[in-house]
């Protein structure tokens, strides 16, 4: 095989590997950052739950000192029902309380609907704490990970990065220009032709050009996407096995028709 094409084959190899670990190294804290917004939405219901409970213990405590202050009042009116002079006076004190004792009344049924909201308010706040703990438990686990992977991952980037400062000066300086023209174009610069076709773009290629992409010695390019060309006979799909020509019957022998008498 042609060495420049040999090394050309090799650096993409190097380059796809480069690309793809590039672009994890740079997904890895992505994928910490989406359970991180995750976590900071359980903190904040979290909170907003803690503001619910906190918010019905404020309501209850003001029912309960609008109760003592109706209570208040209403003992102030009896005390002053024994020290009217008219019944007009008397029935309007009675009246007062009457209206007191009904705010009392509504402001208990207040107070036990808090109550029985506390419950719910209170078992949100659990679950969320739950889920909290939970989400804060997977975080450190994929931050402990990603440090793990990235490491990794940085590592293999040297290596590969070495390498492909090891082949690139080897190839020919044209056909190192065309391999990086169309890397910037393309996700992939080497191709297999295989049954006279290119397998990346799939264009026929004329037959006095593929009889020279079979022997590997010299950088042909596709017509078509300006890929490299490589041929390997290993992927070559084995020829049609020739038709059998169908058998021909033997011609029977004429007979003589014979004269009448």
């Amino acid at each position: 095989m042609n060495a420049d094409l040999e090394k050309l084959i090799e650096l993409e190899k190097v380059d796809r590997e480069i690309s793809r670990l590039t672009e994890e190294v740079a997904a890895l804290p992505k994928r910490v950052a989406a359970i991180e917004e995750k976590l900071a939405t359980h903190q904040a219901e979290i909170e907003k739950a803690k503001a619910a409970i906190k918010n019905n213990e404020a309501g209850r405590r003001k029912l309960e000192a609008d109760i003592q202050g109706f209570q208040q009042k209403i003992v102030k009116y009896r005390e002053q029902s024994s020290s009217v002079k008219t019944n007009d006076e008397y029935r309007a004190l009675m009246h007062e309380v009457e209206f007191a004792e009904r705010e009392i009344r509504s402001c208990e049924d207040k107070v036990l609907e808090l109550m029985i909201l506390l419950e719910t308010e209170e078992k949100a706040l659990k679950t969320a704490e739950a889920q909290l703990k939970t989400e804060a438990a997977e975080v450190e686990k994929e931050k402990i990970e990603t440090r793990t992977r990235t490491a990794e991952d940085e590592k293999l980037l040297g290596e590969f990065g070495e390498k492909r400062s090891q082949l690139r000066p080897g190839v020919n300086d044209s056909a190192l220009a065309h391999y990086d023209r169309v890397l910037r174009q393309r996700k992939s610069v080497v191709a297999e032709a295989r049954s006279q076709k290119c397998m990346a773009c799939f264009v026929m290629i004329p037959p006095q050009t593929w009889e020279e992409i079979r022997t590997n010695e010299q950088i042909i390019t596709c017509r078509s996407c300006a890929r490299i060309f490589y041929y390997d006979p290993a992927n070559e799909p084995p020829p049609d096995p020739p038709k059998k020509k169908a058998k021909t019957q033997p011609a029977e022998p004429e007979t003589e028709a014979t004269p009448a008498p």
